[in-house]
């Protein structure tokens, strides 16, 4: 864009005292351009359920010799591939081969991530790519600048200690929606030493196309919700509060008769919490609330292994009460990442608590 600033001046002055005229004439004109704004290149995203990926044998080979998880992804898993570069449904995964080249082509210069939700996450929402059950993977390349970097593979391996979120905007047959934040961690100006300019942001705006039919998304969650007049007390616990009423969600099996039953060996986990009187009603709950006394305990594997049981209460996180009345509770939990020295759990997902009769 130019702007153009013209100054036009053609006046006489008569001094006194028998001077000469002083006359001044148009100032030229005189151009002033901006500097052009580069456009920020142009990204695709695609997304696939896992279990798909898979079943093409080339896929599976070049997931399994790129990504090197130490778990899979479930079948059900939303795979969403985000890149500055073209993809495609065929092979979405982008690799550097031996000879420099790129399979399937791609720019001399790209960059790539690759997000497993598992299908609990999977729902409209905000979800915290810290979750230990994300699965994850992301490749920084650029030979004229000797840069090639795996941002690293396996679960929240592309968190970090940076919190970087990814929300579910909508999602219907053809398409999901997505916003991703990431932030600017060091690395992304540094890899191995050598500076990468310039710097990437990953974050924005993506709709990423399905290749064939979108994963299934689960219902939510089950749980319990028992008032506390009704409840025993725990193991080894305190006497629950007659007015309050107590929570109880995750994968272990809930009964009413036995809700303080051991999970140890089963391989699945428990959060338990009350709510106080005042508490229980639609609302934003911090976990960390002495009030509701939020806590976890989770197994890790099936059969027994050594140190199987893991317990103990969340750094941080909230708890939304969605709906509360006498058929039971719906709430989901957020933020609630606990690093491996607190035990290293996530409860985050929807709930739908059913009453105890």
């Amino acid at each position: 864009m130019e702007h153009w600033m013209t100054v036009l001046a053609a006046a006489v002055m008569i001094v006194n005292g028998g001077c000469a005229p002083i006359v001044l004439f148009p100032v030229e004109e005189e151009s002033v351009k901006e500097e052009p704004i580069e456009k920020p290149p142009s990204r695709s995203a695609i997304a696939v359920r896992y279990g798909d990926l898979l079943s093409d044998p080339h896929n599976a080979q070049v997931l399994g010799n790129e990504m090197q998880f130490q778990r899979q992804p479930h079948p059900d898993s939303l795979a969403l591939f985000i890149s500055d570069a073209a993809q495609e449904c065929g092979l979405p995964l982008i690799r550097r081969t031996p000879d420099g080249l790129t399979d399937p082509p791609a720019p001399h210069a790209f960059w790539q991530l690759a997000f497993f939700i598992p299908p609990e996450l999977n729902r409209p929402g905000l979800i915290d790519l810290r979750d230990f059950r994300i699965m994850s993977y992301g490749i920084v390349s650029d030979p004229s600048r000797g840069v090639h970097a795996s941002l690293g593979a396996g679960s929240s391996a592309l968190g970090g200690v940076w919190e970087k979120t990814l929300e579910i905007v909508s999602s219907d047959a053809s398409s999901v929606s997505v916003k991703l934040y990431w932030g600017m961690p060091a690395w992304q100006t540094e890899l191995n030493g050598v500076p990468y300019a310039p710097a990437v942001d990953f974050g924005g705006d993506y709709t990423a196309t399905f290749c064939g039919d979108p994963p299934p998304q689960l219902p939510p969650s089950p749980g319990r919700a028992i008032p506390g007049a009704a409840l025993a007390a725990p193991p080894d616990g305190p006497i629950p509060d007659p007015d309050a009423l107590y929570l109880f969600l995750g994968s272990a099996a809930e009964s009413c008769a036995d809700p303080w039953s051991s999970v140890a060996c089963t391989g699945t986990s428990r959060v338990t919490l009350r709510l106080p009187p005042d508490y229980q009603k639609p609302g934003i709950l911090d976990l960390t609330d002495p009030a509701i006394a939020a806590s976890f305990t989770r197994s890790w594997s099936t059969p027994c292994a050594p140190n199987d049981l893991v317990s103990g209460v969340f750094d941080g996180g909230t708890i939304e009460i969605l709906s509360i009345d006498e058929s039971g509770v719906s709430c989901r939990v957020y933020g609630s990442h606990t690093d491996l020295t607190h035990g290293g759990f996530d409860a985050d997902g929807l709930y739908t608590a059913s009453s105890c009769p």
